[in-house]
């Protein structure tokens, strides 16, 4: 042992613990500032070109008026459909109850059905709500996939358009007619869709003229690999 110890140098410099962690640290953290202005390169890359610019006021506040729309059909659809049960529950106990009932519900009931029908597509086409199939539009680009967008919605307010045309001629035409038991116009019926078809058309020419951003259709960030593996959606 005291040989060893007379061979040790004295003056040995021994290198605390804390020193390499702390080294460890700072080259820690030298990389993460030097990748992360090229994160936010890759984030700006895959921002579309349509999300920079801003919408104006008068976008947002024509977008917010057909959101006040849509919260408006909505409250008069539950009302037709609190309307339909009572007067279907009131006519079905009326009737094996007590022999009698109420002849007008029936049709009273089939008239509102129809208008929740349309007044329906209309709030689920402002909420974004219709049927679509996204696989082949979620792996194009930012841009193409905008195009792919304004095509869409072109192509539907075509659809509208033609609702509307066909539904103003059969309001004309089935307006003289009477119902039997209620008395109310048969025009009624296209009526519904007369109006779905107008504000649906209003709707979709709004979108076309304003940004896609404002209607949250484009996704603002490209979907990533491990979205896209869990089956997540932009």
């Amino acid at each position: 042992m005291n040989k060893l110890t007379q061979e040790m140098p004295l003056s040995m410099p021994i290198k605390p613990p804390s020193a390499t962690h702390a080294e460890s640290r700072k080259a820690a953290g030298a990389a993460q500032d030097t990748a992360a202005p090229q994160n936010k390169t890759t984030v700006q890359e895959k921002i579309a070109p349509q999300d920079k610019a801003a919408p104006s006021s008068i976008a947002v506040g024509i977008t917010a008026l057909f959101k006040g729309l849509e919260k408006t059909l909505t409250l008069l659809m539950v009302l037709a459909l609190v309307a339909m049960i009572v007067l279907v529950f009131v006519n079905v106990v009326l009737r094996y109850g007590f022999n009698s009932g109420i002849s007008i519900s029936v049709e009273l009931s089939r008239f509102l059905f129809v208008w929740v029908t349309f007044m329906g597509a209309v709030t689920a086409l402002i909420r974004q709500e219709h049927l679509s199939v996204n696989t082949f539009a979620d792996k194009l680009p930012a841009a193409m996939r905008a195009g792919l967008d304004r095509l869409v919605t072109l192509a539907m307010l075509g659809c509208c358009l033609m609702l509307l045309k066909g539904s103003y001629a059969q309001t004309v035409l089935n307006w003289s007619n009477l119902s039997p038991i209620s008395g109310i116009p048969v025009g009624v019926f296209y009526l519904a869709g007369l109006m779905a078809g107008v504000l649906m058309s209003l709707i979709l020419l709004w979108r076309l003229l304003t940004p896609l951003t404002l209607h949250a259709v484009t996704p603002r960030v490209a979907p990533s690999h491990a979205s896209d593996s869990q089956g997540d959606t932009p």
